[in-house]
């Protein structure tokens, strides 16, 4: 290891000159000139980053970045445009009377809803059950006195079980 000295004196002990102490004296830095970094070794590696040189493209990670950013800027509106702005379905209602279990189970025909219903995205359905048995309209259930209320909010095509049919099947078609 060599060490260097104090710039002010660049002589040694015996008043001969130190050719450490000169900058650049080993042939290996700028010759007569400070590289700036006055704890350099002679013969340990440099363990600094290396600096980039190459500022023309930016490197993945920024690429990558700006491929979501754009991603993201491009989705946004179209998830918005489906929950904002979008005009109101229609309601429908179906409304089972009291005895329609009874009715059915007598063989009677009892026309309360017809087996193929059709709705488009946003519509509701509501379904009152007055009866005193619980119904199955394809894939929902409500008990006797009931009532609940369903939004279609993707388009599917169900063919299902119906108690209020004799064939006992049912198909509902939700279209946009």
């Amino acid at each position: 290891m060599i060490e260097r000295r104090n710039a002010s004196s660049p002589t040694g002990a015996d008043g001969e000159h130190d050719a450490s102490a000169i900058p650049g004296a080993d042939g290996g830095g700028p010759s007569g000139a400070d590289s700036g970094d006055n704890d350099e070794q002679i013969g340990v590696p440099d363990t600094r980053p290396a600096q980039r040189r190459d500022r023309g493209w930016p490197n993945q990670r920024t690429l990558l970045l700006y491929l979501v950013g754009g991603l993201l800027i491009a989705a946004i509106p179209v998830v918005v445009a489906r929950f904002v702005d979008q005009p109101p379905g229609d309601t429908y209602t179906i409304d089972i009377p009291p005895g329609t279990a009874t009715a059915i189970a007598a063989g009677e025909d009892v026309e309360v809803i017809p087996d193929e219903l059709d709705f488009t995205l946003r519509d509701v359905l509501i379904i009152v059950n007055r009866d005193s048995v619980a119904h199955t309209i394809g894939p929902f259930e409500i008990g006797p006195g009931q009532q609940s209320e369903h939004s279609f909010n993707e388009v599917a095509a169900i063919s299902s079980y119906c108690s209020l049919h004799p064939s006992g099947g049912i198909s509902i078609s939700i279209g946009e």
